[in-house]
């Protein structure tokens, strides 16, 4: 492999690997190829090559570079490799290629904003995790949509210095490209890599991925060297010679080509120019070899290098004009001309008077040469030059800026570095760069001498305002178990802003929405109370900070009744002020406080009335949240017909807003529904979808583990039992669904397979709730109804009874695994009192009807029957006989086959056999016999519907079928057929 030129010496396995991914991407196999090796070694000219191969073939092009020094914006190396395909386009293929995405996408790439004037912002989404989410769907949207029209290679060089938001956007963009023409090629430094170096992490998550491929470079062999000296210095060097250049250089090919180059200005390469074999001097290493080559230069360009080498791998002669005023404007160009000359530098494409050193050894090694005063110093001068060239446009410069400034803190002082970090910290947010932020805020404080670590609160306005920003960057990133630290944060420039009086910025931090933490208390309510204190009575303000109340009352504290206090007020306040934003606003955060605590009918009713006015108000957001709650209490409270319009809305409306967080849920319920149903496809469809987006949400996991038991797959629903219990986190003061799905699903699952050793851990995981006064209703009621499937396995009757007293006021309800009727129906049978159990489960087969939920009304049939077959009561057995008839019908429709095996082993107990019935008069099917014998009774459609559990539709079609077999047009006549001619036979 060579350096130089077009020539390509070596290589041949790589090139053969890396053309072989490059046509599996063209075909529409994404492929995602890594080129790994130390510095010098040629992944950047590898990747030269390949791309001109992939233009060959018809591939568009495009490269991102990644820089050492700190400076660069978030997403630097996407910036880069997009900005001239984007500049290169015109408006309308933009527009089309990156449909509803353009407004996301101009958050961080500004010249999408110049070709698309007039984009309206996105709207705001209140959670960290979705708005980064939504900005990368439509990143990958985008290039999804560029690569149907032309193939895509895109380059990704020096990832080792990454910043962590292109990692993460790399990662996310990996998992999508599966079926697109795009071939992602990566480089790094594996010398670089710690175990805690970022890129480290990212490479661990994309090496599960199917399209990942790893190509490690190493020196080239000895038999290319003497082809590799032709081709960089067209000399024919002796053998001897070759090999004493390989041998100390070990085939790096960068190391080669400074040493060759030095070599030839020395006239060292031929035996008769170096005086004999063994006359040759190699210098020790590359950056020795480059230092020797420096050192051929004339004055004049070793000082302009050295200066370019400081402001960084990219720079601009007009800084440096600037920067060398001892030099005139023609000594420079001179100088310039000679680098250029010596291949140490490369002019940029696309740009006027713009460089970058030809390779990062270069910069690093005329870098490290300067002492760390005068480095110091030039990176002073750097920082103001730099402020005066940007002048009025230094805040969109300001990453830039504030590496400058803190490489120059100990001669320039702290004043503009922590006016910049603020200024960096604040753009990095906006563009979901919560890590970078996060640096940036703590530069800043660190540059103040605040330990943002601490508790004292802010001294001054600007520490006030780096703590803020430093609380909302780290509520984004932190691990939900952490998210005190972020309120903590919050709280110290809250406590300043409130002491100084400063109304309007103690508000905004009061009203800053962290996400929802697993945490009991955090404080923010506390805050809260004092900010209303600052606000004038009855104002908007006052209403936004008492809506934000009432949910961290209701979420956190369980304090209903304060958060309902708090709701009513902020309503008043909306509603008298005409504000529909702020109503809307409250109404679904009330319908959310309802649900989490059983409140339903009052969920309904908020929730309906957020839908409605959010049309009015067009907030997608809004109007998500409104039937995600509708649709959950809809589901408890057993109506399914109208789950599914919600649930449908919901799941819509996510995928418009491209919000992970929305999508992931309104995918939980619609599985959830469908699940219920025995609509096992699409159930199974849902949760697919759901666990590509989050792998380890344990609501999805949940789902699965109960959909592939009910079928009978115990190996999947196995699979899916383990991922649900890795799940389970450590104990936290406000245990949520993370314990209460697994208190429920073990113990179904165990009445399934008859395998209990699992029960301790379901028992842990509900006392778990229990145990917590921060728990809500809901899931205490789940985890309860776990502990009643505990008891009922166990035949522990003073346990049964103790959860029974637990359950009795919760009457009516579905919860996630099972109906309360049904447990209640369990409980009471395990105690011994039939009458009571026959009542339940009269009411769970009520409710199942109603509800459409099939799989759960074949169980509780069968469980009706166990029970009734302890009892010698007159009557019990045929009722008992018909609920296994119904169990096995709806199993065997279903292919429920756990079920279905156990409802015949009762029916063996009853006696009965299966033997093949005399076929109905005038070909009828057994289920229009079921149908017509309710016309009969004068039901209607829809209460025939209910009766069996069928949608009105099918009802029609059975009873146009009957009509149509025994030749009747009306009721009437298909009322007189069933008593006359089929009532005699049953």
């Amino acid at each position: 492999m060579v350096t130089t030129g077009s020539v390509f010496v070596g290589r041949q396995r790589e090139m053969a690997l890396l053309q072989a991914a490059l046509e599996e991407s063209l075909s529409g196999q994404g492929r995602l190829v890594m080129l790994v090796g130390e510095p010098g070694i040629g992944k950047t000219r590898t990747a030269q090559e390949l791309a001109a191969a992939a233009g060959q073939r018809g591939a568009h092009v495009l490269w991102g570079r990644c820089y050492e020094q700190a400076g660069a914006p978030p997403y630097w190396p996407w910036v880069q490799s997009l900005r001239s395909y984007v500049q290169q386009r015109d408006a309308d293929q933009l527009r089309s290629e990156m449909g509803p995405g353009a407004a996301d996408i101009a958050e961080i790439f500004l010249e999408v904003r110049d070709k698309l004037p007039g984009l309206v912002p996105p709207p705001a989404l209140d959670s960290p995790e979705a708005s980064r989410f939504r900005l990368f769907d439509s990143i990958t949207t985008f290039l999804k949509n560029v690569a149907q029209s032309q193939p895509l290679v895109l380059v990704l060089d020096d990832l080792h210095w990454a910043d962590q938001p292109s990692l993460l956007l790399l990662q996310f963009l990996a998992r999508e490209l599966g079926n697109a023409r795009v071939l992602l090629l990566g480089a790094y430094r594996d010398v670089e890599l710690s175990r805690h170096h970022p890129l480290s992490e990212t490479l661990a998550q994309l090496s599960r991925e199917p399209i990942f491929q790893r190509i490690p470079l190493r020196g080239l062999s000895r038999e290319d060297t003497q082809p590799f000296i032709w081709a960089t210095a067209g000399i024919r060097s002796p053998t001897a010679r070759a090999d004493a250049i390989h041998d100390r250089t070990e085939g790096n090919p960068f190391f080669m080509a400074e040493v060759v180059r030095l070599l030839s200005e020395q006239g060292g390469l031929t035996e008769e120019e170096a005086g004999g074999p063994l006359g040759i001097q190699v210098p020790e290493g590359v950056r020795d070899a480059i230092g020797q080559r420096l050192n051929r230069l004339t004055k004049q360009c070793n000082q302009m290098l050295t200066t370019a080498s400081v402001i960084g791998r990219e720079f601009d002669f007009k800084l440096l004009r600037t920067l060398r005023e001892d030099q005139t404007e023609g000594q420079l160009l001179n100088a310039v001309d000679e680098a250029l000359k010596a291949h140490l530098i490369d002019e940029l494409p696309d740009a006027t008077d713009r460089y970058q050193f030809s390779h990062a050894l270069i910069q690093e090694t005329l870098a490290g040469e300067l002492s760390t005063t005068r480095k110091v110093r030039l990176h002073a001068r750097i920082a103001q030059a730099l402020e005066k060239l940007y002048g009025p446009q230094a805040e969109a410069h300001a990453a830039e800026l504030t590496y400058h400034f803190a490489e120059a803190e100990s001669v320039l002082g702290a004043e503009k570095l922590v006016k910049y970090s603020l200024l960096a910290g604040e753009r990095a947010l906006a563009s979901y760069a919560w890590e970078e932020g996060s640096s940036h805020f703590q530069r800043g404080l660190a540059a103040k001498g605040i330990p943002w670590t601490g508790t004292e609160p802010a001294k001054d306005a600007e520490t006030a305002a780096l703590l803020f920003g430093l609380g909302r960057a780290r509520g984004a990133t932190l691990q939900r178990r952490q998210m005190q630290e972020a309120v903590n944060l919050l709280t110290r420039a809250f406590d300043y802003l409130e002491a100084t009086g400063d109304m309007a910025r103690a508000v905004a931090v009061a009203e800053y929405p962290l996400p929802p933490a697993p945490i009991g208390r955090t404080g923010v309510p506390t805050f809260i109370t004092r900010a209303l204190k600052l606000v004038p009575p009855d104002s908007l303000a006052e209403g936004r900070l008492l809506c934000r109340y009432g949910a961290e009352l209701g979420r956190l504290e369980n304090d209903y009744t304060g958060a309902q206090r708090a709701f009513n007020r902020a309503l008043a306040v909306a509603r008298r002020e005409k504000d529909l934003a702020l109503e809307v606003s409250t109404l679904v955060e009330s319908a959310d406080v309802d649900y989490s605590q059983l409140h339903l009918p009052e969920a309904l009713a908020n929730a309906g009335q957020a839908i409605e006015l959010a049309r009015g108000l067009s907030d997608p957001q809004a109007a998500w949240f409104a039937h995600l709650d509708a649709a959950r209490a809809l589901w408890i409270m057993g109506d399914g017909r109208a789950v599914q319009r919600h649930a449908s809305a919901a799941l819509e409306l996510a995928e418009k807003l491209h919000d992970r967080y929305r999508l992931i849920l309104a995918l939980w319920i619609n599985a959830n529904l469908y699940r219920h149903w025995g609509d096992w496809r699409r159930a199974r469809d849902f949760c697919d979808q759901g666990l590509t987006l989050a792998p380890r949400d344990n609501g999805i996991l949940a789902n699965g583990v109960m959909l592939e038991h009910e079928v009978g797959d115990f190996v999947a629903g196995e699979a899916y039992v383990e991922r649900l219990l890795e799940t389970i986190p450590p104990v936290v003061d406000r245990p949520g669904s993370q314990y209460a799905f697994p208190a429920q699903v073990i113990p179904w699952v165990a009445r399934i397979t008859g395998v209990l050793e699992r029960l301790k851990v379901a028992e842990a995981a509900a006392q778990t709730v229990l145990s917590s006064r921060f728990a809500n209703p809901q899931y205490v009621l789940a985890s309860r109804a776990g502990l009643g499937l505990v008891a009922a396995l166990r035949g522990d009757i003073a346990a049964a009874a103790e959860q029974y007293e637990g359950l009795k006021l919760r009457r009516g309800l579905m919860l996630f695994a099972i109906s309360s009727d049904h447990v209640l129906g369990l409980l009471a049978h395990t105690v011994g009192n039939l009458d009571k159990a026959a009542e339940h489960f009269e009411d769970a087969l009520a409710f199942c009807r109603r509800a459409g939920y099939l799989p759960e009304l074949a169980w509780a049939c069968h469980d009706y029957a166990a029970a009734l077959l302890q009892s010698n009561r007159a009557g019990d057995i045929q009722k008992a006989t018909a609920l296994l008839e119904k169990a096995q019908s709806i199993s065997g429709e279903l292919g429920m086959r756990p079920l279905n095996e156990r409802v015949l082993n009762l029916q063996g107990q009853l006696g009965l056999r299966h033997t093949e019935r005399q076929p109905c008069p005038a070909g009828l099917t057994e289920r229009e016999v079921e149908v017509l014998a309710l016309v009969a009774k004068g039901k209607s459609n829809r209460e025939i519907a209910d009766d069996l559990a069928l949608s009105q539709r099918t009802v029609q079609r059975h009873i146009s079928n009957v009509y149509t077999k025994i030749n009747a047009r009306n009721r009437a006549e298909a009322t007189t057929f069933f008593l006359t001619q089929l009532l005699p036979s049953l």
